[in-house]
């Protein structure tokens, strides 16, 4: 039985090894190691639309990221803790004068705690979001793509 097992692991192996022959057609397609490029909805579905936070059910601090239509609740509104009622969320275009960037990177002077709570967004997916920023600035529509 054992060798049996053996031959049949031989056997799989090779055949898995012959279909991996030839080399890729865009190799440069694969340059970064293979990593998913996310967008600005992907970063808030995973880090900040999660269950009891700003999702379409509890929407904290009555923020909504997870619905469709972000922008229309994000851009020229203003924050809503006590003692930030003057800075917008997100200002189209202007990342340094957005305050939800400033929540995300935790800048001295936001009101309340640093965004998300229990963890602290991946560099790359802060470039994700002041992008998106960026590019809501050069679009009439702003439409939420990240990238």
């Amino acid at each position: 039985m054992k060798r049996l097992a053996t031959l049949v692991f031989v056997f799989a192996t090779a055949l898995g090894g012959a279909a991996c022959v030839g080399s890729l057609s865009d190799p440069d397609a694969f340059i970064d190691g293979g990593t998913i490029t996310k967008d600005a909805q992907t970063v808030f579905d995973e880090s900040c639309a999660t269950a009891g936070c700003h999702d379409d059910v509890t929407s904290a601090a009555n923020l909504n990221l997870k619905s469709p239509g972000v922008e229309s609740r994000v851009v020229n509104v203003n924050a809503t803790g006590v003692g930030c009622e003057a800075r917008i969320l997100v200002v189209a275009g202007d990342p340094s004068g957005s305050y939800l960037l400033d929540k995300i990177l935790g800048t001295i002077g936001v009101c309340g705690s640093r965004m998300p709570l229990l963890s602290i967004l991946p560099e790359s997916d802060v470039e994700v979001i002041r992008d998106w920023i960026i590019e809501l600035g050069g679009s009439s529509q702003g439409i939420l793509d990240g990238g």
